[in-house]
């Protein structure tokens, strides 16, 4: 058989893993699986890097064109990142008629549509495994494992800085600020962190995740997302004293006779005794659940040089065995465009308990106001939880409710925050079961 070339654009920390995965493994590759994989040429604009690397004979350079335009290469490895340089290489890689890995989430979540008609268009294949969870292996789980099911719901924990963040708050008792300057120490957190604490990183994701499960395209842009940044010491310890603890979640809820699907990212309360409530540190989990198989959860590192090395060597196995067995694109992914739109749930249409702390003045009758506001919007109350030792003018109040609307909460919240009793934003966390 041929040799089946790769040519891999992004030398940097996962691209580093890849090469040395590589290195240890190709062998084994070859004279196990009768795959005859070379790792033909590496391209980096940093070229230092390559001499730390165990590049082997592989040719390198500083140009991504001398890959694309190398008619040897079969497979590309986009390991760049962002979303225009990146997507500029992909499509150019694609026309070329090669096939193309990434580990690219934001690029999939937000270009997919184009991607996967223009690799469809020239007969190649396009492959993500490593763009969600790192070595988990979700995509594969989704698209061949759980092909004889109806996926109806995914709860997931799959950005591992906010996990790490909120793992620390809630054991060592820190404020946010600080937890996050940790993180950025650690390398965990960006120096720009916005797009992981904001829930943007988690929305990429649940994107991809939600278009697989849908049999068509969910926007990136129609998900609603919010991020950590607003949760407080004091939410942290009032969860705990309440027997629940906050996650970031991104979450999938399939109805197979609806056309919209309920897909969003925020804070989550989740009981302690829930199966994903102990999931901590920088560490990632899925929990799936199929009309057949019931449910099923992943758990590992969802991000690092070596976890999303080892996702991104196993889409090469596949893309070798498709080229070896002369039919390149045994899984298509022709739904994945824009005239397959799945449409996205209002927000303000779902429903949920919870958790809900408002700050106020300590003066008789505020909590009869409050709750007459949540009544006038049929919200029923589950519990009331008032601390002391704090001053007179900034008390918080804690309220858990039975199920109730998104948009029953704002409309109560909103005449709440107009009270002259009212001295800070309320806090809104959803109660996931």
């Amino acid at each position: 058989m041929k040799e089946i070339s790769i040519g891999l654009i992004g030398a940097g920390t996962v691209g580093g893993g890849v090469i040395k995965v590589l290195n240890n493994r190709l062998k084994a590759i070859r004279e196990d699986m009768g795959l005859p994989l070379k790792l033909a040429r590496v391209a980096d604009k940093v070229t230092s890097r390559f001499k730390d690397l165990p590049v082997g004979d592989a040719l390198c350079t500083s140009e991504a064109q001398d890959i694309i335009d190398d008619p040897s290469i079969d497979i590309v490895i986009e390991l760049i990142g962002g979303t225009t340089f990146a997507k500029k290489v992909v499509l150019a890689a694609l026309k070329a008629k090669k096939h193309v890995i990434t580990a690219n989430k934001a690029l999939i979540a937000e270009y997919g549509p184009e991607i996967f008609e223009c690799a469809g268009q020239n007969g190649v294949s396009f492959y993500f495994e490593a763009s969600v969870g790192g070595g988990m292996p979700i995509i594969k789980t989704i698209r061949e494992g759980l092909v004889g099911n109806n996926v109806l719901s995914i709860k997931t924990i799959i950005n591992g800085t906010c996990n790490y963040i909120l793992t620390k708050m809630s054991h060592d008792g820190l404020p946010f600020e600080t937890v996050l300057k940790q993180a950025q120490e650690k390398g965990y957190a960006e120096a720009d962190p916005t797009l992981d604490i904001g829930g943007g990183d988690t929305g990429h994701k649940v994107a991809i995740l939600a278009s697989l499960i849908s049999n068509g395209y969910v926007p990136y842009e129609k998900i609603s997302k919010e991020g950590i940044t607003s949760i407080s010491k004091d939410d942290i310890v009032f969860a705990k004293e309440l027997g629940y603890t906050i996650k970031l979640l991104g979450i999938i809820n399939r109805n197979v006779n609806e056309k919209d699907v309920d897909v969003r990212v925020h804070p989550a309360m989740l009981h302690t005794d829930h199966i994903i409530a102990s999931v901590n540190d920088v560490f990632n989990a899925v929990l799936l659940e199929g009309d057949a198989v019931g449910r099923i959860l992943l758990y590992g590192r969802g991000a690092g040089e070596m976890p999303t090395a080892s996702a991104v060597v196993s889409d090469i196995i596949d893309v070798a065995r498709n080229i070896a067995s002369g039919n390149t694109i045994r899984i298509p992914m022709d739904y994945y465009s824009t005239d397959k739109e799945v449409p996205v749930k209002p927000f303000e249409s779902i429903s949920s308990r919870y958790y809900l702390r408002f700050t106020v003045t300590d003066k008789p009758k505020v909590l009869a106001s409050i709750a007459s506001y949540l009544g006038e919007h049929g919200i029923s109350i589950a519990s009331v939880m008032q601390k002391e030792g704090y001053s007179k003018d900034n008390v918080p109040v804690v309220i858990i409710t039975h199920t109730a609307s998104e948009q029953g909460i704002r409309d109560a919240i909103a005449g709440i925050e107009n009270a002259d009793y009212t001295r800070d934003k309320t806090q809104i966390i959803r109660i996931v079961d």
